[in-house]
């Protein structure tokens, strides 16, 4: 091969280590992360309630269907158009064995007091739930907190509960 052909090579080479560094760095991961969650579809908090119990009779609705996750409740003062999920006023996110539960008890009073003052007081909750294998919720909630930089907003922790047991 000619030396124009070795240069070209290795041009080629380290353009695809710079690829894939980038690929691989923190912030990289962060911002997949989000626009993963983003594209997932957040839910008012008002139609995740209206959920909650769907029929009794036939155990329909986000009460009986519960399953391990992790969520993300964003806080605006203005609805949401468009879903352009930017800008947030607050955001909180946590982790359940019985996600839909823990994210009823935050609208209604028995969770974050933060979350639950700002519906009260009129804001614009939404919130997006990211089902997760039990064994894993402690990496998500933590890579969750971490991509929305949430320890500037409602979480006071970087997240990862110690789990006792998990089923």
């Amino acid at each position: 091969m000619e030396l124009r052909q070795w240069l070209l090579l290795g041009a080629l080479l380290i353009l695809v280590i710079l690829w894939i560094w980038a690929r691989c760095t923190p912030k990289a991961k962060n911002a997949r992360l989000r626009r993963r969650v983003r594209r997932g579809g957040f839910v008012h908090w008002t139609r995740f309630e209206e959920n909650w119990i769907i029929d009794e009779k036939e155990r329909t609705g986000c009460k009986y269907n519960d399953f391990p996750g992790c969520y993300v409740i964003m806080i605006f003062d203005k609805p949401v158009r468009f879903k352009r999920f930017y800008g947030w006023e607050n955001i909180y996110i946590g982790q359940s064995i019985n996600v839909c539960q823990r994210v009823h008890n935050h609208f209604n009073g028995k969770g974050k007091g933060d979350v639950y003052a700002d519906i009260k007081y009129g804001k614009e909750a939404y919130v997006r739930i990211v089902p997760v294998k039990a064994k894993r919720l402690n990496d998500m909630e933590t890579s969750l907190i971490e991509a929305f930089s949430a320890t500037d907003s409602y979480n006071k922790t970087k997240g990862g509960a110690k789990i006792t047991k998990i089923k």
